[in-house]
């Protein structure tokens, strides 16, 4: 066996093996005695026939497949042996065609462990954006609020809208199917949760009005048989509901909480905003240090951790669509109609900041002693139970699972990192230019939490 090592990036080497036509009929050799005891050839036991009977009762193509996995297994650990490797991640393998009794050559490109250089951490400069809570984020707050505790009312003076929720029969014909059309069937339509462009064709229309449109499903559509296919959709309006609102009452407070009056309820609304402002403009001020960190670090790691967090995403997204009932291509039209490329392209550029962001902040916490004892990850267990957030059942079983420990630690180091670059770094703070969105502050006040599942 030959091997030539190429260091084609600070953390990936590219290895060029050269196996010998005797180590590859070797393998073959394997394959088929391996075959051979699944085998029933008349007059030998299993896995005693000669070669010759049993290459004539076997697959060819999975002894190739065999042999192929055989000596690559085999060469690779010999290799990164001889060339004194420690692999981060699996290689990716790019093979040739193998054949038996002839020389056979692969390349193995190895992702190697990230190599962090820290630059400046302390000591720095950074913009702190201070918020204000406007009487618009109150009212939005509020009017979201009120729709929680909207209600469905029939509908009988005005055409279908936007929100509304519909009775209707309907029929679906799909394109080229000569089968028997399935009759009309009375149901339950909810616009914002249809195929892309239903919800357009039906607006407008009034109980006991019939249209009838052509859509396309979507190639990601959840019923195989239809993806991708045109279909005639015969809809006969029934009734519309629409949602309505609740006044803004000291009673619709009172179904809030423990509000007395709707001033009172405005006024926890703001109190709550500006503690979301704050968590907010901590989080950017954060975020702006890290970015400077990043500028004067050297962080290099291998591709192949960009892959592995961009198909979790996507893994995470698809759960998230399949819940709600949404397709891939209604999400991508959610989003500016961007096209999957798009979308993935942003995922990976995000994925690359996220990790270069957590492996300079791993370093700075080991260079730092900002790790987390086994003693403090017990004693923020006793916290979570003297604030009531799990109970000592719970406790007794997040303190044995390893995986729960983790997350305590994490968390831990989290916070101690965030103390630390605050307390050494010059936060400066400024107005922020616009008030912040209400999506944003509600994110900034999510607390963590541990999961009592």
């Amino acid at each position: 066996m030959q091997v030539t090592a190429e260091q084609t990036t600070p953390c990936t080497v590219t290895l060029d093996i050269a196996v010998d036509e005797e180590q590859v009929s070797r393998a073959f050799d394997r394959a088929y005695k391996e075959a051979g005891r699944y085998v029933n050839i008349r007059g030998f036991r299993p896995g005693k026939a000669p070669r010759a009977l049993v290459e004539n009762n076997v697959n060819k193509e999975k002894i190739r497949e065999r042999a192929l996995e055989f000596v690559i297994t085999d060469s690779y650990l010999k290799a990164i042996e001889e060339e004194d490797l420690t692999p981060y991640r699996q290689p990716e393998i790019e093979p040739t065609d193998i054949e038996d009794k002839k020389p056979f050559t692969f390349k193995a490109i190895i992702p190697l462990e990230p190599q962090i250089t820290l630059g400046e951490y302390t000591g720095l400069t950074v913009d702190k954006p201070i918020f204000k809570i406007t009487d618009e984020l109150v009212e939005q707050r509020l009017d979201a609020l009120r729709q929680d505790k909207a209600r469905l009312e029939r509908i009988t003076d005005r055409g279908v809208q936007v929100g509304d929720v519909l009775i209707a029969e309907q029929q679906i014909v799909l394109e080229g199917d000569d089968s028997e059309p399935i009759p009309p069937r009375r149901q339950l339509v909810q616009l914002g949760s249809n195929l892309p462009g239903y919800d357009e064709e039906i607006l407008g229309m009034m109980p006991g009005d019939e249209r009838t449109f052509s859509l396309t499903y979507p190639e990601d559509h959840e019923e195989e048989a239809r993806r991708g296919k045109n279909a005639t959709f015969t809809l006969k309006l029934s009734s519309i509901s629409g949602k309505k609102l609740p006044d803004l009452t000291d009673e619709f407070a009172k179904s809030i909480g423990e509000f007395e009056t709707i001033d009172a309820l405005r006024t926890a609304i703001r109190e709550r905003l500006d503690a979301e402002a704050i968590q907010l403009s901590d989080q950017v001020a954060e975020q702006n240090l890290f970015g400077k960190i990043l500028e004067n670090s050297t962080i290099d790691f291998p591709e192949v951790l960009i892959r592995e967090e961009v198909q979790d995403t996507l893994r995470r997204l698809a759960n998230d669509l399949r819940q709600n009932n949404m397709p891939y291509s209604q999400f991508l039209l959610n989003n500016g109609g961007i096209t999957a490329e798009q979308h993935q392209a942003g995922l990976a550029q995000q994925a690359e900041l996220q990790i270069r962001t957590l492996l300079a902040l791993r370093e700075i916490s080991i260079q730092e002693d900002l790790q987390a004892t086994d003693e403090q990850v017990d004693a923020e267990f006793d916290r979570l139970i003297s604030g009531g957030i799990i109970d000592d059942q719970q406790a007794l079983e997040f303190r044995a699972d390893g995986r729960r420990r983790l997350q305590i630690a994490n968390a831990l180091i989290q916070q101690r990192l965030h103390d630390f670059l605050f307390a050494n770094n010059t936060l400066t703070e400024v107005e922020a230019q616009k008030p912040p969105e209400d999506e944003e502050l509600a994110e900034a006040g999510e607390e963590p939490t541990i999961d009592a599942e």
